[in-house]
């Protein structure tokens, strides 16, 4: 086996392995979500831009899947998993997970909104690092960032008309 089927065979496990993580936060997510969906979230005034319900869960299965390519990329340029610029992946991705928590297991708009904006700052910051050392990266994580401006604005309204 040469050094290129070694190096490929790494970056398949990378890329599995930034996946595995993201699907756990989709999943948990996901999950937390359901527990308001029903019965609290329908009864909030939002913004007549709020898309259906199911457009959410599309959207965030295929931005997890480039963000765990965007993370493979980095890994593959790096040549290791100790980077600063993967541990700010991370970082977003935990923020992401923890706006679930917070905006719809404790249903607090207030600081889902402050978690929320820390993160849009943890993706840009992110994203920058990532086409400071490849471009494809970085481009990878444009999506997620407009998404997650979006996503600001979403919650901004419905913080400011409930």
């Amino acid at each position: 086996m040469g050094q290129r089927s070694v190096a490929n065979g790494k970056t398949v496990i990378a890329f599995v392995a930034f996946y595995a993580l993201c699907f756990i936060v989709q999943s948990i997510g996901a999950y937390v979500t359901q527990l308001s969906v029903h019965d609290w979230y329908p009864a909030l005034a939002k913004s007549s831009l709020t898309p259906p319900g199911m457009v959410f869960g599309i959207a965030w299965t295929i931005l997890y899947l480039v963000m765990a390519g965007a993370a493979t990329c980095i890994y593959r340029a790096r040549g290791t998993w100790r980077s600063r610029s993967l541990a700010w992946w991370l970082i977003q991705l935990l923020l992401g997970l923890m706006w679930s928590l917070v905006f719809f297991g404790q249903r607090a708009i207030d600081l889902g909104f402050i978690i929320i904006l820390l993160n849009w700052v943890a993706v840009a910051f992110t994203t920058y690092r990532f086409f400071r050392i490849e471009r494809m990266a970085g481009w990878l994580m444009v999506p997620l960032l407009l998404w997650l401006s979006f996503a600001c604005y979403l919650n901004g309204f419905i913080l400011t008309h409930n």
